[in-house]
């Protein structure tokens, strides 16, 4: 099962030239997401690639910040992010009570070890731990997770983000497989996505459909909140599963007899 779990240059002077295209790096780092097998049901992408946002578009919305702004914030402790149970989410926890209750206890009692690596990881990071669901949506905390649309690892990287983060790809050796390394270019993926659109539901939207069709959707809208942009339709149907069932198995991770996984620890 498959989840896609996705210029124009002033005229510069020499030296400032490369700075220039560092830029557009960083850019294109944002605008790229990840592909994901998705062992937690199916269909919530389709398996297909993301593509790079379109020239010209602004994706440092809602706001813009100067770079003394972006340096303070690649750098400080990130809030950690409000998840409460609507609708979406309590769907998606009944789903993961019942019909999904084996492979939710298959990552909670097999594989709480990688999920401890990767908490370390993120505590080192300044990124909040309960964002580590994604990796369990996305492959299960499986380090060799593998998708047909070219995602590889825990985090279910494109090549392309991948190489943006400074994994090594190539027929020898593939970072993407390395937890450790792969769960360190994932803290930063999501660090850039937060402070992209500060909030944490638009960043997880955009690590599952791109950055740059997060920020179609809100300039279509006129609307920054997740809910709403997800009710009215217009996000991808695997984005507006994808978010609420990151959500679900955060709350889950933390509290796990609280929702009826009486045998097991919270690992959160």
């Amino acid at each position: 099962m498959t989840t896609t779990t996705l210029f124009e240059l002033p005229i510069v002077r020499p030296h400032r030239f490369i700075r220039a295209a560092l830029s557009l790096v960083a850019v294109a780092i944002i605008s790229t997401s990840t592909t994901g097998c998705g062992l937690l049901g199916r269909g919530l992408s389709g398996g297909g690639s993301r593509e790079l946002s379109a020239a010209n578009e602004t994706l440092l919305k809602p706001t813009k910040r100067n770079p003394t702004q972006l340096t303070l914030q690649s750098t400080r402790i990130l809030p950690k992010p409000e998840f409460g149970v609507t609708p979406e989410v309590q769907e998606e926890l009944d789903r993961l009570m019942t019909r999904e209750r084996g492979t939710v206890l298959r990552i909670l009692d097999e594989n709480a070890h990688h999920y401890e690596a990767t908490k370390k990881v993120f505590e080192g990071q300044g990124v909040p731990t309960e964002l580590l669901s994604v990796a369990a949506v996305e492959s299960g905390f499986n380090p060799r997770a593998a998708s047909p649309a070219g995602a590889r690892g825990m985090w279910q990287f494109m090549k392309s983000t991948a190489r943006l983060y400074g994994l090594k790809v190539g027929k020898k050796q593939d970072d993407r497989l390395d937890p450790k390394l792969s769960t360190m270019a994932a803290a930063k993926h999501l660090r850039d996505l937060f402070v992209n659109f500060q909030d944490w539901h638009l960043a997880l939207a955009a690590y599952n459909a791109g950055s740059g069709a997060v920020n179609r959707v809100m300039t279509s809208e006129g609307e920054s909140d997740f809910w709403e942009l997800s009710r009215s339709g217009r996000f991808p149907r695997e984005t507006r599963k994808f978010v609420p069932r990151v959500i679900a198995l955060s709350l889950i991770f933390s509290d796990p007899s609280r929702y009826g996984f009486d045998s097991v620890n919270a690992i959160g």
